[in-house]
């Protein structure tokens, strides 16, 4: 799998999964703080599901 096709792939659910996560434990969803933490956390997730995704699916000679 190339690295464009992982990344846009591990974005996706790192986006939904930090802004729900973000959203949901800040207190004030109408602020700026709950933005940046769900940046922060869709960063961290999107290269948790990159390496995952590495691993999971056999590699490839690209």
């Amino acid at each position: 799998m190339r690295w464009f096709v992982r990344g846009l792939i591990s974005v996706i659910p790192g986006f939904f999964v930090g802004f729900s996560v973000a959203f949901g434990v800040t207190p004030d969803p109408t602020g700026l703080f709950p933005i940046v933490v769900g940046l922060i956390l869709t960063v961290a997730l999107t290269t948790v599901f990159y390496v995952g995704i590495d691993k999971v699916t056999p590699t490839e000679p690209e």
